[in-house]
């Protein structure tokens, strides 16, 4: 009978350390449950924020992509620009060798009016 009292004695102690390693476990499981939820909710917050970033990104991919557009427009206003200007000094440096060659042909016509005009009072005189 002895033998069946410390026998029963240490299966109720086994049991007690059971329940409490159960207890233990159970606390633990709920533990990780509360980490889990937590994990849970930072999840979802940073897929929001991903969310959110990733329609600030496409936002500002449009901007940049009419920006670009803009930009390409001004380079074509630019080259044309350059074109007129350079037509226009081929046409200032045209006009300004007519008018050299105008002067000279002037300088000479009046070189020989001058001439004329000295031949003739040569002969008036005479």
């Amino acid at each position: 009978m002895e033998r069946v009292k410390n026998m029963t004695k240490k299966l109720m102690e086994e049991k007690q350390k059971a329940d409490s390693r159960i207890s233990e476990l159970e606390q633990d499981i709920e533990a990780m449950k509360l980490k889990l939820e937590e994990v849970e909710n930072e999840k979802t917050t940073l897929l929001t924020t991903c969310e959110e970033k990733e329609e600030e990104v496409e936002a500002i991919t449009a901007e940049n992509v009419e920006e670009l557009k803009r930009i390409a427009e001004l380079e074509l206003e630019m080259e044309n620009n350059i074109r007129v200007i350079d037509s226009n000094k081929n046409e200032l440096h045209n006009l300004e060798q007519e008018k050299i060659h105008k002067e000279e042909k002037h300088t000479e016509l009046e070189a020989k009016l001058k001439s004329f005009i000295e031949e003739c009072m040569e002969m008036s005189a005479e």
